[in-house]
């Protein structure tokens, strides 16, 4: 489990001003569930994806393995409005087995968290309890970034860089930076932040957080979930959908796929 008490403190904002992905998961969401269907976001997390599914008019279940994110995730629903709540469920669960006894039309992970499975034993886990949830002519989605190799080796990942610093209405200030390491052989990539908090300018904590994430290579998914029994149905390069192979510069690996028949 990546997000622990002080990880999940800070998520929504450090990633409030990140909003791209959110038009395209309401969209395909509602276009793959129609008005009866049902989806299952894992690793749901503080809800930033799967609270605006629902208010797309999608009913939704999100599972998360951190009771911390979970935490906050259901203090937003005590604020939602009850017509939008109603159409969510959220659990603690782990994305590599989980159970429920209905099945699903769209099983998705957005945000690059597929990636934080970093074993292929882990990967296979969940697409198994993946493929097992989900309804006949179901759809599994997932969002990876594109690894660029150039950047990979370059020596600023050894220093400390700047992420953001940044302040808030209430009085609040993050100050964050990170460094970064790869390890090829494994294709993880190892990040450190140095998280700063301030109030009203003056230093109320600082932690160190840390996390390694797996990076993919298009054949590499193609092979992982045909060996899983999927075949992919859509291979995009970005929130728009433009097709993967075409792009001149892809930065994401957007993956559609189906139970192989």
């Amino acid at each position: 489990m990546h997000y622990q008490q002080l990880e999940a403190s800070i998520y929504d904002q450090v990633y409030a001003g990140f909003k791209a992905d959110i038009p395209f998961w309401q969209n395909f969401a509602r276009e793959t569930c129609g008005e009866n269907g049902e989806a299952l976001e894992l690793a749901c997390g503080t809800l930033r994806v799967l609270l605006p599914v629902a208010e797309a008019g999608v009913r939704v279940t999100g599972i998360d393995e951190s009771p911390y994110m979970l935490e906050l995730a259901h203090k937003k629903l005590d604020a939602t409005d009850e017509n939008v709540r109603a159409r969510i469920s959220i659990q603690q669960g782990d994305m590599r087995a989980f159970e429920f006894t209905r099945k699903f039309n769209l099983i998705y992970i957005p945000f690059n968290t597929f990636g934080i499975l970093t074993t292929s034993a882990d990967q296979l886990a969940a697409l198994a309890s993946i493929q097992k949830h989900l309804a006949p002519n179901g759809l599994f989605a997932f969002d990876v970034f594109f690894p660029d190799v150039t950047r990979m080796h370059g020596a600023e990942l050894s220093r400390w860089q700047l992420e953001m610093d940044e302040s808030f209405p209430d009085g609040s200030r993050i100050h964050r930076d990170n460094v970064r390491a790869v390890d090829t052989r494994k294709q993880i990539i190892s990040v450190t932040w140095r998280n700063k908090e301030y109030q009203n300018q003056i230093l109320a904590r600082e932690f160190i957080t840390d996390l390694a994430l797996t990076y993919f290579f298009p054949r590499e998914i193609e092979n992982l979930l045909r060996r899983a029994g999927f075949e992919i149905v859509h291979y995009w390069g970005n929130y728009e959908r433009e097709n993967f192979w075409e792009m001149s510069e892809p930065w994401k690996q957007l993956v559609v796929a189906k139970i192989k028949e």
